[in-house]
């Protein structure tokens, strides 16, 4: 077997790799991605995600979905899908959507490839709206397509639903689709694959009684979990406090 970024042969390193199945990537290449689980809230709904959105990454990202290279499908969830399936057994995902031209010229649909090794059950019931598109509608249809993305016409959803995406950068896509659902009805969760931390650290608050590093008093106060950083949203601006070694 060979890496799919660099082409390095490899072979079964541990026991995830042979009852899990072996990472498609070499080690060197997977030293590279920044691995940090981080939980928060966005838009009042539970989010978690995996990766920092670095050069290692985006570079992977960009022969995926930009050079149609099919085959690196499993390497964004290779080594936290077991992780992966025992968070959100039970939920159904709904991947965000792509551009029709997009997806034409990609030949396949990225984030359903990229799902589907988890084995939960996968939608894609979300579509992208041209500004054209939207001229054309009433009031209540812009509204419901104001963000850019709409529900397809005549699609169920299940009551457990988790809206995934590979990254969230600007977060602009996520809050589209949870503008197109009945958040009364649904319990909603959301998971992307990467996170860019500029965003986390300016949108996003944590779980309540998260501990940090074994500091309670810390999580009492308010304060999220960033890497060896708590970070506090206080009047619209961003205290942080250096965390000891424990």
């Amino acid at each position: 077997m060979r890496c799919l970024m660099c082409g390095k042969q490899m072979g079964y390193t541990s026991l995830r790799d042979i009852f899990d199945g072996a990472d498609p990537l070499c080690s060197l290449c997977r030293k590279g991605w920044r691995k940090d689980e981080v939980s928060f809230l966005f838009e009042g709904i539970s989010a978690h995600a995996s990766y920092l959105y670095n050069d290692a990454f985006m570079e992977a990202l960009i022969q995926y979905k930009e050079l149609g290279d099919e085959a690196l499908k499993d390497v964004f969830l290779a080594e936290v899908r077991t992780r992966f399936r025992l968070r959100y057994t039970g939920y159904t995902i709904l991947c965000m959507p792509s551009s029709q031209e997009k997806q034409n010229q990609r030949g396949f649909s990225h984030l359903a490839r990229m799902f589907e090794s988890t084995k939960l059950p996968v939608m894609e019931p979300f579509v992208k709206i041209e500004d054209s598109e939207q001229k054309h509608q009433g009031y209540y249809g812009r509204k419901r397509m104001e963000h850019g993305i709409a529900l397809k016409e005549g699609v169920k959803l299940p009551h457990k639903i988790l809206l995934a995406d590979d990254t969230i950068t600007t977060g602009s896509t996520l809050a589209g689709a949870l503008h197109c659902l009945d958040l009364k009805q649904h319990d909603i969760r959301i998971y992307t694959i990467s996170y860019n931390r500029h965003l986390v650290l300016k949108r996003c608050f944590d779980l309540k009684d998260r501990l940090f590093f074994g500091r309670p008093e810390i999580a009492k106060e308010g304060f999220i979990r960033y890497n060896n950083v708590a970070v506090k949203r206080k009047e619209e601006e961003l205290w942080q406090i250096s965390l000891p070694d424990s």
